[in-house]
């Protein structure tokens, strides 16, 4: 028996660069109805302590045109585990090497719309090298205290959504360090 309050008809999928849209077709009580929505690889979503700051970074974010503050971040490659993910782009995009990895819990930024799961962690680190971007990620790396992250969330400057998920995970272990 399924689980689901109607019946499935018929699913199409159509591959669009990263995304996949996803159109249904769905019988609910003997009427037709369509729901689409896009397939996004599952991602991460990492708060970095380096020492006793915060590393905040501000990316240029082309879909909003605009610049954006926000905790590192990346999509989970195949045969990746999120917290082999985690490191990965910590050390990528900050250059830190990550001593301790500690598991936020997972969402989902907007399941209306999308399938996309991100999985939250906070890392601590002691040793920084040099970052590794790739050609197309324009980044700037800012050291901050709690309360100063806390003030960018707080003036609406920070809007990143997973980013925000993560703060609001990590309160406990940020006040307990």
């Amino acid at each position: 028996m399924s689980d689901l309050p109607y019946e499935m008809k018929k699913s199409e999928e159509q591959k669009l660069d990263r995304f996949t849209v996803v159109i249904d077709e769905l019988d609910i009580q003997g009427r037709e109805a369509r729901y689409s929505y896009i397939k996004i690889r599952s991602g991460v979503c990492v708060i970095t302590k380096f020492k006793d700051q915060i590393i905040c970074l501000k990316e240029f974010r082309h879909p909003i045109k605009s610049w954006s503050y926000e905790f590192t971040c990346g999509m989970i490659e195949d045969g990746e585990l999120p917290e082999e993910t985690a490191v990965r782009e910590v050390k990528e995009e900050t250059g830190c090497i990550v001593d301790k990895l500690y598991s936020l819990g997972e969402f989902y930024p907007s399941f209306g719309a999308t399938d996309e799961k991100i999985h939250l962690f906070l890392a601590d680190c002691k040793e920084k090298g040099k970052s590794e971007l790739e050609y197309t990620e324009f980044i700037s790396m800012h050291l901050m205290k709690v309360e100063e992250v806390d003030k960018l969330i707080e003036s609406g400057e920070f809007k990143h959504g997973a980013g925000l998920a993560a703060w609001l995970k990590a309160q406990k272990y940020l006040k307990e360090k």
